[in-house]
């Protein structure tokens, strides 16, 4: 792929590829001429060996890296100076190819907006995507900020973090319930539970609201989630995904629930 960039001059030539690299590995820099063909060669081979020895966090950095700084505009000619691609289209390009280096490899991560992240299954995924559009309504700002973090503590390609992701997916939950059910008067999302058993404002099966005091429970028993109770059980990347999927239905059922009852006449 870098041979693909550099030749079409999508990024800076080998010694400055060389030196990010370096910078990212945390080695000593080297200085090279790029006007003689010698340093240019021994910037390359710098390269390959680099990249042979980079551990995947620093090969991930090194991604985005590629995709932020590395990325320039092209021009053609010399007297006539013309500006055949500019930036943001070099970047489409360098997305499109780490993603597709991605899946060849079956790496369980997506490269995104110039990040690597963690990839969910595509059931998943749809929820998520789904539950973003719902959370477009003010209303919803707080719960789309605790989604947004539980996305981003399960996406970390390095240092994943099950029991923060867990934690602020419930929060969304419990934040978009207060929002949009305000007569509940719900301190927690278990207190909005028990109002759902009690109102006659809104028909919401038993077994549904079980499924909400369950991952609320989960969330205040969980090894290492909320108050850190020794009972739920330790918050793995499978039970992250879980929860993700299972909160965002959560918050577009709220969405659906709380509409639907708005247009009934009376």
């Amino acid at each position: 792929m870098l041979y693909d960039l550099e030749d079409k001059g999508y990024i800076p030539s080998w010694p400055t590829i060389a030196r990010e690299l370096q910078r990212i590995s945390r080695v000593q820099p080297v200085l090279y001429d790029s006007s003689l063909v010698r340093d240019i060669e021994k910037a390359k081979s710098d390269v390959e060996e680099l990249l042979f020895s980079l551990a995947w966090d620093k090969a991930f950095d090194f991604c985005e890296r590629i995709y932020e700084y590395l990325a320039q505009d092209v021009f053609q000619g010399y007297v006539n100076v013309e500006l055949v691609k500019e930036k943001r289209d070099v970047q489409i390009y360098i997305a499109s190819e780490v993603e597709r280096l991605i899946l060849e490899e079956n790496l369980a991560f997506e490269f995104s907006d110039g990040v690597v992240r963690r990839r969910g299954r595509r059931h998943t995924e749809d929820k998520v995507t789904r539950a973003h559009v719902v959370m477009g309504d003010s209303r919803l700002n707080e719960s789309r900020k605790h989604y947004t973090k539980a996305l981003n503590f399960f996406r970390n390609p390095t240092t994943p973090d099950y029991e923060n992701c867990v934690k602020e997916a419930v929060c969304a939950v419990e934040a978009a319930g207060k929002a949009l059910f305000p007569a509940s008067k719900a301190a927690t999302l278990g207190d909005l539970a028990k109002w759902f058993l009690k109102t006659n404002e809104y028909e919401i099966p038993k077994a549904l609201v079980k499924t909400i005091e369950g991952i609320y429970a989960y969330r205040s028993g969980g090894n290492g989630v909320g108050h850190g109770g020794a009972e739920g059980g330790v918050a793995t990347l499978e039970v992250a995904e879980y929860i993700l999927g299972v909160t965002a239905s959560q918050i577009i059922y709220f969405v659906e629930v709380e509409r639907l009852n708005d247009e009934i006449p009376f």
